[in-house]
């Protein structure tokens, strides 16, 4: 498992899903977005195979709660997932 070397990020936009072990200019580098408009996983091209099948689990556990509010914001904000 890889739980420690991926980072998930929640955004405005969208879930971020990035590798602990690699920064790029101070970040860590994106392995994959998720947009809460479309819920469609987008990898980045230098994501590592062995990192693909955990962050797809990850997603599918949102991509799930298509056409529900998520909260994304300490102070109550949410987005409704899969509204385009």
């Amino acid at each position: 498992m890889n739980n420690q070397r991926i980072f998930i990020g929640i955004y405005p936009a969208g879930i971020v899903y990035a590798d602990r072990t690699v920064e790029i200019d101070g970040d860590y580098a994106r392995l994959a977005f998720l947009p809460y408009s479309t819920l469609e996983l987008e990898f980045s091209r230098t994501c590592p195979a062995e990192l693909k099948p955990e962050i797809r689990d990850s997603a599918a556990l949102i991509q799930a709660k298509r056409g529900q509010a998520f909260r994304i914001s300490e102070c109550g904000q949410s987005v409704m997932l899969g509204s385009l």
